[in-house]
């Protein structure tokens, strides 16, 4: 099975919170909140510094754009609570770094979720099955409908650590997890397949140890 690496996009070296280009104005963010005109000076100032980060964080000018819209608009519907300059600068940051690492978990879990029902019937095909070929479809069959009826963590673990070989750590970094979590699902899952197979077919009990 594969190993697929994760690691989050991280800033430039010497990328500085304290850089004099991204002050707001003192006094904007307190006339943003009842002032549609402040707003928009608001949103004018903040634009150009989150769409730096975005850029940093993505390496893409097209996935910048979409990173800032989304940013900017937490930034809207967090307008009674957002901390004062010079502290908003650094809650920009942390907003759009958060983000960015979100949309790179998503985008791993997409490309290396693996087609599970395949994957789940060559591994049935490997186990040991007397009842012959026409019982080791039904068995597939069940196995399948089995995983699907999991709990999402749990399938999404089986699918990434029992499957596809991927190791719990790195699992844990694709799903924004511990990896102890993973471990704690993947047993649950195991357990739960094994408890639903045996239910059905009680003669593959030393298979599914």
């Amino acid at each position: 099975m594969p190993v697929y690496s994760v690691e989050e996009p991280k800033p430039t070296p010497g990328f500085r919170l304290s850089d004099p280009a991204l002050d707001i104005p003192g006094q904007l963010l307190a006339r943003a909140r009842d002032d549609d005109a402040a707003l928009a000076d608001l949103i004018d100032a903040a634009a150009p510094q989150v769409r730096r980060w975005a850029l940093v964080q993505t390496g893409d000018a097209t996935e910048a754009d979409d990173l800032t819209q989304e940013v900017l608009i937490r930034m809207i519907r967090n307008l009674d609570t957002l901390p004062a300059p010079p502290r908003l600068a650094g809650w920009l940051y942390t907003v759009t770094r958060n983000a960015a690492a979100d949309r790179f978990r998503q985008r791993a879990r997409q490309r290396h979720v693996a087609d599970s029902e395949d994957i789940l019937s060559r591994a049935v095909a490997d186990k040991a099955d007397p009842a012959g070929d026409a019982e080791r479809g039904e068995l597939g069959d069940l196995l399948k409908a089995s995983f699907h009826e999991l709990p999402r963590r749990q399938r999404e673990v089986f699918d990434l650590v029992e499957l596809q070989g991927i190791p719990a750590t790195q699992a844990a970094e694709i799903l924004g997890i511990r990896a102890t979590s993973v471990r704690g699902n993947l047993f649950k899952a195991r357990r739960n397949l094994r408890r639903r197979i045996l239910d059905v077919w009680p003669d593959v009990r030393e298979d599914w140890r």
